[in-house]
């Protein structure tokens, strides 16, 4: 699974491992709730499998934030890009992954008594009991929970801590994404033939950024009516078409920034306007492009 830190959770000595690991980018909220920022650099080689030790205390929400992230955990198999997230719980089992160089992930790690008490009757479809055992559910990016997961990394990163903003923010990240996984298990019920034209849906939305397609294009390529991919796009990816490819096209300009400038950016994703483009950025990340630029993106990197 995508517990992105090399740690497993259990003993005061291997919470000392954590810190030592991550640094000032793991951050306790309260007994049973910790955030922590992971990148590349930390995981070791990109490209190379490394095994991880799972834990058996802890569920784990992760974001990926930038870069590609491939792991087995019994016979599940996960494949994550940026702006993907999922929920799971290991049951202490190990898993092999690999990440590419860019690879940087948000993982919030919370206890289930802790989850039930926060979260009440969000937590539908999740099985809390005392013999929890080895599960995982994934979606593909939504504007609400990349808005959060960004939201936490930027306090993180802050020099001056928050720690009450910080916890606000995690309890926000955590409404959304379960709000989130609960759409994807209503997208479940699509039928297998629809589902994969879907797919093809989106891998076709998002095969040139700087050009957007119409709706009716995107219907005519994969073989469904409009009313079928607006409302299965809602389903399945829990966002609209055009939701959909803004959301990639932002994450692009958040990669692009870290060796262009805001114009050249802005040209490249198929805006004429970088006015235009700075609402938008800032719709999705919450920062103008030029303060990402200068604050975020390096980061980001392991830089």
């Amino acid at each position: 699974m995508t517990f992105c830190s090399d740690i497993e959770i259990n003993t005061a000595d291997k919470q000392q491992q954590i810190d030592s690991s991550v640094g000032h980018n793991f951050v306790q909220l309260m007994p049973g709730l910790s955030v922590s920022l992971s990148t590349a650099r930390e995981m070791g080689a990109a490209d190379t499998k490394h095994v991880f030790p799972g834990d058996d205390q802890y569920i784990h929400l992760n974001s990926v934030l930038s870069g590609k992230f491939e792991a087995t955990v019994g016979n599940k198999l996960l494949q994550c890009g940026c702006g993907d997230f999922n929920i799971g719980f290991s049951g202490g089992e190990n898993f092999c992954a690999y990440h590419s160089n860019d690879f940087s992930n948000l993982e919030i790690m919370i206890k289930p008594e802790v989850l039930t008490e926060l979260a009440g009757e969000e937590l539908s479809g999740i099985d809390l009991g005392k013999s929890m055992s080895f599960f995982v559910k994934q979606s593909g990016p939504s504007r609400k929970v990349s808005a959060c997961a960004s939201r936490i990394y930027k306090l993180i990163k802050e020099q001056e801590a928050k720690p009450l903003l910080l916890h606000s923010a995690t309890l926000d990240y955590l409404y959304w994404h379960l709000t989130a996984l609960k759409s994807v298990d209503s997208g479940n019920q699509i039928p297998l033939r629809e589902k994969k034209q879907l797919i093809a849906a989106r891998d076709f939305l998002l095969s040139d950024l700087s050009n957007p397609p119409t709706i009716s294009d995107v219907a005519k390529a994969v073989g469904l009516n409009q009313c079928k991919l607006k409302k299965g796009f809602k389903a399945l990816f829990n966002n609209t078409v055009y939701g959909c490819f803004q959301e990639e096209r932002m994450h692009k300009a958040m990669n692009l920034l870290k060796d262009n400038n805001v114009t050249e950016t802005a040209i490249s994703l198929g805006y004429s306007n970088v006015s235009h483009f700075s609402v938008a950025f800032r719709k999705q990340f919450g920062v103008l492009p030029k303060e990402a630029r200068l604050n975020l993106a390096p980061t980001i990197v392991g830089n």
